[in-house]
């Protein structure tokens, strides 16, 4: 039994397939994304936003409004409770690498995810980036190109923050030669392959050189493609569940588990997670 998936779903089990929403979106936006379902069982408000949406009889998780590396740690985590194989990311990127720069609208599909947002290196010294799961990559292309969505694919740099990142211009840059840049995705992929979620990114290019994020008409172009984009795969969410993969560690991931082990402490008997994950074994 999870509580914390029940906290933020209402259900302890989530469906086979989770969307992640990153990035802002206006409340009436976000309503029509997830009208898209059948029908909603669930709207939970918390520092990111739970819904529980169904489709053609089964049930699945789509998060919204993710801001940062953190929440997206903790977002996988949660998916990975509720019993999903796979979570695929849709959020919007800066384009404004090339000579000839990315337009507002183009779509990204990443290859590889570079972790300039530091959060790694807490507990991976040294991890410098991370890919998706090419199978479910591949699915993801696949469902876009059946529906005549052009797309883009390179390497996207995950940064702190939109006012605080490395001038563009510097030696790792110009080593890595990015497509797109944005603040989640390198988490998303990383903390994926560590419990054992396929994950896959889908970006929107928000900005360039030529256009800013506070560019009203180019804002009203990118909340339109990220509902289209929500449409495409929730109408198409049954070819996104794939064979559970294997966690790096190959055991099973467990939040309060590892939340116990995290803060063990052999002169300190309190540990509260453990007498949960305990409890919960004893129930």
């Amino acid at each position: 039994m999870s509580e914390w998936v029940k906290r933020l779903f209402g259900t302890e089990k989530l469906g086979d397939v989770g969307i992640v929403l990153a990035g802002n979106i206006t409340s009436e936006n976000e309503q029509k994304i997830i009208s898209v379902f059948e029908s909603v069982e669930s709207n939970i408000d918390c520092v990111y936003h739970c819904h529980l949406g169904e489709k053609n009889g089964k049930k699945y998780p789509l998060v919204s409004n993710v801001f940062g590396a953190s929440a997206m740690l903790d977002v996988m985590a949660i998916l990975k409770e509720g019993g999903c194989k796979t979570a695929l990311f849709i959020g919007y990127a800066y384009g404004g690498f090339k000579t000839q720069p990315l337009e507002v609208g183009d779509i990204v599909i990443p290859n590889r995810a570079y972790h300039f947002e530091g959060i790694h290196q807490y507990v991976k010294k040294g991890k410098e980036y991370s890919e998706p799961d090419f199978e479910f990559k591949k699915k993801v292309e696949e469902i876009l190109t059946d529906n005549k969505i052009k797309f883009f694919e390179g390497k996207n740099i995950s940064v702190t923050s939109v006012t605080f990142q490395p001038n563009h211009f510097n030696e790792e840059y110009q080593r890595i030669q990015p497509i797109s840049l944005e603040m989640e995705l390198a988490a998303c992929y990383s903390r994926g392959k560590e419990i054992g979620i396929r994950t896959a990114g889908v970006l929107i290019i928000s900005d360039n050189k030529q256009n800013s994020l506070i560019n009203s008409t180019q804002r009203k172009l990118r909340y339109g493609l990220k509902f289209k984009l929500a449409e495409i795969f929730v109408n198409n969410i049954e070819k996104l569940n794939l064979e559970k993969i294997e966690s790096e560690s190959g055991e099973k991931f467990i939040i309060d588990e590892h939340l116990a082990k995290v803060i063990e402490d052999p002169d300190d008997k309190e540990n509260i997670y453990l007498e949960e994950l305990n409890k919960k074994t004893k129930d």
